[in-house]
């Protein structure tokens, strides 16, 4: 007989976050499981409003949400679409455009919380609430996601922090952003097209990324771990970092600024130029 599991509260979410290290005026990016964390009052706004609640309003809340109408697939290294496929297809909208569901539930309703904020570039789509929300996600340009003058970047120099709340360690976004400064060879880029407001109106437009699903040959190998988790894994290994329960899920901790440093180490040591 299955037991039923105790629903999280408000006030207990929040001194769990802390117990991990949260404290007010963190600058946090989330990255979060709804099922591995368990019933929680309010359920996925209650986790939205709690974290909130542990950074306190001086602190920001930072995710990443992407597009979940994004045609990357369709367009990728120059498939075409027909011109009705064109002409149908949704427009990215940041004050609208629903954030990608294959990520989970809980961007939905941080996009939801009182003054957040959208960053423009669709497929690399960040959203903040907080402090530092605007100053996070302006100028998001096409074709540097994730790299020099992303929201990530703005992110580790602010000295943020990477909560994983019951998340995988292959989804720590913020090493894509490690992927894209490390001086290494042979990194591989897709392009593709997305369809963004320009003066009001649709307009396609052709960018030219690097690759998040594989930095490298051997990070793309199918079946096998990518650079992000083989990096997270490898900083967890090192014991850098803070990690816990909240609700029912394993959690982590990682200073941002750190785990960008040996991100960066791992890659140059192991794959630059001199390798």
């Amino acid at each position: 007989m299955l037991l039923e599991q105790k629903e999280l509260g408000a006030d207990d979410f929040v001194a769990q976050l802390r117990s991990l290290g949260v404290v007010e005026g963190d600058r946090l990016m989330v990255h979060a499981s709804m099922k591995a964390l368990g019933p929680m009052t309010g359920g996925a706004m209650g986790v939205a409003e709690g974290l909130l609640a542990a950074v306190g309003p001086s602190g920001t809340l930072m995710a990443y949400v992407s597009w979940d109408h994004s045609p990357y697939e369709e367009t990728l290294g120059g498939a075409s679409m027909t011109i009705a496929e064109r002409d149908a297809w949704p427009v990215f909208d940041p004050a609208d455009a629903p954030p990608y569901s294959g990520w989970g539930i809980l961007n939905t309703y941080l996009l939801r919380l009182p003054g957040a904020r959208r960053s423009g570039n669709p497929d690399a789509s960040m959203a903040a609430v907080g402090k530092d929300a605007d100053y996070l996600i302006a100028d998001h340009p096409l074709g540097t996601g994730y790299g020099p003058g992303s929201p990530l970047e703005r992110f580790v120099k602010l000295g943020g922090k990477v909560l994983m709340l019951g998340a995988p360690l292959d989804s720590v976004t913020l090493l894509h952003y490690t992927e894209a400064v490390a001086d290494i060879p042979g990194k591989r880029w897709v392009t593709y097209e997305v369809p963004v407001l320009r003066d009001g109106r649709k307009s396609w437009e052709m960018v030219r990324e690097l690759d998040s699903n594989g930095i490298i040959d051997v990070y793309a190998r199918e079946g096998e771990p990518d650079a992000v988790e083989t990096i997270a894994t490898a900083y967890v290994a090192e014991g850098r970092h803070r990690e816990g329960r909240v609700g029912q899920a394993h959690c982590y901790l990682f200073d941002a600024t750190d785990l960008h440093k040996f991100g960066l180490d791992y890659l140059e040591t192991r794959h630059g130029s001199g390798q």
